[in-house]
């Protein structure tokens, strides 16, 4: 077999590899963020979450793998407006990460906010480890400072992934589209009168 009929198999099978690929996405459902629910305590804005539809066999294998497979999940708080565009207040930056860990044949989850360190967590429970990257109660998210809107907030968010791998080496990132929570608001700071306020003696 010539030089130039090798060259133009191997283009062939790439091309055909590039057809069938977007084909494969598009059967499989989409991931999406199908829970996103707030509780207020105080200042503090507490998130509940579920991503569904993620842990594609791709995912499940890298685990049992060993590979470190993450969850980057993006959440951003506005301000609505019924008039005007929405204000953007701030952002965090959540992160699960799950490994094997065939030594003590147990896995490892971390969770980080913004970069530090949240929480870790081994168990050799691999649904719990499923059930840890797509899922949390009582997420911590923000705390609504004294200079900040307190009325008609709302909180979205979306999250990132490994969704598989384009001719085993080139990494294919997903995301899911934005979630949008209901509205809320946190009590305001009680602001003490400066006729009222102790003196000093």
């Amino acid at each position: 077999m010539g030089c130039k009929t090798v060259i133009g198999a191997a283009r062939l099978a790439a091309a055909l590899a590039m057809a069938h690929a977007p084909l494969a996405a598009q059967d499989a459902p989409r991931p999406r963020i199908d829970v996103l629910r707030i509780e207020t305590r105080g200042p503090d804005v507490f998130l509940k979450f579920h991503l569904a539809g993620a842990l594609n066999p791709e995912l499940s294998k890298k685990i049992e793998a060993g590979l470190e497979t993450s969850i980057r999940y993006e959440i951003r708080l506005y301000r609505r407006y019924r008039y005007w565009f929405d204000t953007y207040l701030d952002t965090r930056r959540y992160r699960v990460a799950a490994t094997y860990d065939p030594v003590a044949r147990e896995y490892v989850v971390e969770e980080t906010l913004d970069k530090k360190p949240l929480k870790r967590t081994t168990t050799r429970d691999f649904a719990e480890v499923q059930r840890m990257l797509v899922a949390r109660e009582s997420l911590l998210a923000f705390r609504v400072g004294d200079d900040m809107p307190h009325r008609t907030l709302y909180v979205t968010m979306q999250a990132r992934f490994d969704a598989g791998f384009l001719f085993a080496f080139i990494p294919v990132d997903g995301k899911t589209d934005w979630k949008k929570s209901q509205v809320f608001d946190v009590p305001e700071p009680k602001r003490v009168h400066p006729d009222r306020a102790p003196k000093a003696p």
